[in-house]
């Protein structure tokens, strides 16, 4: 894959590399330009629907509710996705690849039991009284504590910079011929950049630029966190998919 993937990047325009990069990685072209396209168009959809419809927009962004429950669905898939990619690592005895993979899969399982709260809601169970007085929501979960929550939005804008960057540094032959020691498959899609732009500005701004930006503007950092959630999901299946490609060429 490493050569092909080489090949895939030479400079012909981005429409060409683009095709090129979702062919070797087993995406149609067609879904590609829709997980390019479709992530800007849904935030300038919702920053619209926060200006002109107040109740759709938290009937849309609420807890429990279309969004969040799109969220946790694709980030508990990204869970499978990743796991299946270890083990398909594991049997090509790629084990630093089948040491990261895992720790991917369990820190989605643990983002996915964050977001709704490890069932709380679910299944009606109190807040124990050791979150409850620090929890800044009330709830049985640690990403909405004071430090942890610092942690978890700057790993969210560690990943939208890894995801945004890492696959147009790539497309640069002179970057790319630096990185002579970076495995291909480490490198997400070339159509999954747009998901990752979105955490990455929303954090960037929220962290850096505008750090109140006020109710309306933290309701709308569900949609970039959406965007990211899908993004780890279509990395990961495709790195399975890679891998389980390589192993069927190997057997």
């Amino acid at each position: 894959m490493g050569e092909d993937m080489a090949q895939a990047s030479r400079p012909r325009g981005f429409s060409a590399m683009l095709v090129a990069d979702s062919v070797l990685w087993g995406i149609a072209v067609a879904l590609a330009w829709t997980l390019l396209i479709a992530p800007l168009v849904l935030m300038a959809v919702m920053l619209v629907v926060a200006a002109v419809n107040v109740d759709l927009f938290h009937f849309l962004i609420d807890e429990d509710h279309p969004i969040e429950w799109t969220q946790f669905f694709a980030i508990s898939a990204a869970v499978v996705a990743f796991a299946i990619a270890a083990i398909r690592a594991r049997r090509q005895g790629r084990r630093g690849l089948m040491a990261l993979y895992l720790l991917i899969a369990v820190t989605c399982f643990v983002v996915a039991g964050e977001e709704i709260s490890w069932g709380q809601r679910i299944f009606g169970w109190g807040t124990p009284a050791v979150l409850e007085d620090v929890n800044h929501q009330g709830e049985a979960n640690i990403h909405n504590i004071g430090v942890v929550q610092k942690l978890f939005n700057l790993g969210e804008l560690v990943a939208g910079v890894y995801g945004a960057a890492l696959p147009i540094l790539w497309a640069v032959p002179r970057i790319r011929a630096r990185l002579t020691r970076l495995d291909p498959i480490l490198v997400p899609p070339l159509c999954t950049v747009a998901l990752f732009v979105l955490p990455f500005a929303y954090r960037t701004i929220r962290l850096i630029l505008l750090p109140d930006v006020g109710e309306r503007g933290v309701e709308l950092g569900e949609v970039p966190e959406l965007t990211l959630y899908i993004g780890v999901l279509v990395v990961g299946i495709a790195t399975a998919r890679v891998l389980g490609r390589r192993r069927s060429l190997e057997s």
